[in-house]
């Protein structure tokens, strides 16, 4: 399995979403790139950034609900992490946000300078945190991947929320100079917390305004939001997705990619055995 995304080559189509392996540092000391086409860390920031206070996840049926905030160490910190990027044997695509278009220009300029880093997916769209989420207005949206096209020249895909009129906010990024898309975000909801729910519980409103974009755009798209398996995976590929990113499996399985990897290897000698 071999896949292309806006001139990345990626060895299988399963990618890490940002967040739950955390800047990859105690994630690849244990487990290793096996499965992966493509590393994406948690999303980094210009300056560090703290976070929401305790508590911060909450376990719910069919998923899990965090309120984290984009807690990070900034850019400075990261950029430390240069040896690491180098040693895996897959691309890695940097997650920026910023509360600022000074911000989201200052993280293109310095990560453009990064050939060790081969694309930026720009979260515009974390829904528990004030500054960072433009993705409710379709003019910021515009404005903000405009400013980062400016000054950053390898392929940008801008993660969005999930809408229910979904052309309004895609279409704005892609006029902004965007290349591809990361479709989506986790999904608003509130149990004793207010944050983000991710998991299998919101794969069928995802699959469902996946096909309403899907054929309206030119764009490569990755699709995001509650895989856990081979064929959550294939059902995504089948309605045309690029690539697929894997998130809040790997609290349950940290193998996860392996073992899907794994399943799509044997669907595929069984798909081209029955051909012959």
């Amino acid at each position: 399995m071999s896949w292309n995304l806006c001139g990345i080559e990626l060895r299988t189509p399963l990618v890490t979403a940002s967040g739950p392996l955390g800047w990859g540092e105690e994630f690849f000391e244990i487990f290793s790139t096996r499965g992966l086409g493509l590393f994406i860390p948690k999303t980094v920031t210009y300056n560090p950034k703290i976070g929401n206070p305790p508590p911060r996840i909450e376990e719910t049926i069919g998923g899990v609900i965090n309120s984290i905030g984009l807690e990070n160490e900034g850019i400075y910190k990261w950029l430390k992490l240069e040896p690491l990027y180098r040693s895996l044997d897959i691309p890695v695509m940097a997650s920026i946000a910023g509360s600022t278009l000074d911000e989201i220009s200052k993280l293109g300029e310095i990560i453009n300078k990064l050939d060790y880093i081969v694309g930026i997916e720009l979260n515009l769209s974390c829904p528990n945190v004030k500054g960072e989420n433009w993705s409710n207005n379709p003019s910021s949206i515009f404005e903000v991947t405009y400013t980062l096209r400016k000054v950053y020249n390898k392929p940008i895909f801008v993660k969005l929320a999930p809408k229910d009129t979904p052309m309004l906010y895609i279409k704005p990024a892609i006029d902004g100079g965007a290349d591809g898309l990361t479709l989506f975000n986790t999904f608003p909801a509130y149990k004793t917390i207010s944050g983000g729910l991710s998991g299998p519980a919101i794969r069928p409103i995802y699959m469902r305004l996946f096909r309403e974009v899907k054929d309206k755009v030119d764009v490569p798209i990755m699709a995001s939001g509650g895989v856990f398996s081979a064929s959550d995976v294939l059902e995504y590929l089948n309605l045309g997705a690029n690539a697929v990113q894997i998130g809040t499996a790997f609290f349950k399985d940290p193998d996860i990619a392996e073992r899907i990897y794994e399943e799509l290897e044997s669907f595929l000698e069984v798909k081209n055995r029955d051909r012959k």
